[in-house]
């Protein structure tokens, strides 16, 4: 009977998200993009992960955006889910970005989608379906957490 309390405890663990910020440079201000890193870390915990975001003082590989340095990431960290922002200035103060999603062990995409949105993090709802189709292909590819 206590196998079996230990086994539900363990299938129920959330899902470890960590979101890294892979915005060029010269494409957006840095202060802004880390702030819409930082929102879609906290979209994930409100949808049931346990999620934060990569602060660039963490990372062991410098300027990794794309590629196997990813994994290593990902396994740094610990995560289940890897959630890549991708932020560009856009037209009439909008910021365009690129969201994906991938299993943290091998890099399997789960999830893509674009987000237009303020500087502020404005208008969630594109953001919202990012996060379901997440959440729905992180259940049905991942493993419950030990």
């Amino acid at each position: 009977m206590l196998t079996f309390f230990v086994v539900v405890a363990v299938s129920q663990a959330p899902l470890r998200a960590a979101v890294l910020d892979v915005s060029a440079p010269d494409a957006i201000y840095e202060d802004v993009s880390r702030e819409l890193a930082q929102r879609v870390a906290d979209e994930l915990l409100g949808r049931g992960f346990s999620a934060r975001r990569i602060d660039e003082s963490e990372l062991t590989i410098d300027d990794c955006r794309l590629g196997p340095c990813l994994g290593v990431i990902a396994r740094a960290q610990n995560a289940d889910v890897l959630v890549l922002v991708d932020a560009s200035e856009g037209a009439k103060g909008r910021v365009d970005v690129a969201l994906s999603a991938m299993r943290g062990r091998d890099g399997l995409p789960l999830a893509v989608g674009r987000w237009r949105t303020t500087a502020a993090g404005k208008n969630r709802k594109l953001l919202g379906k990012f996060i379901e189709a997440t959440w729905r292909a992180a259940v049905k590819h991942l493993p419950p957490s030990p």
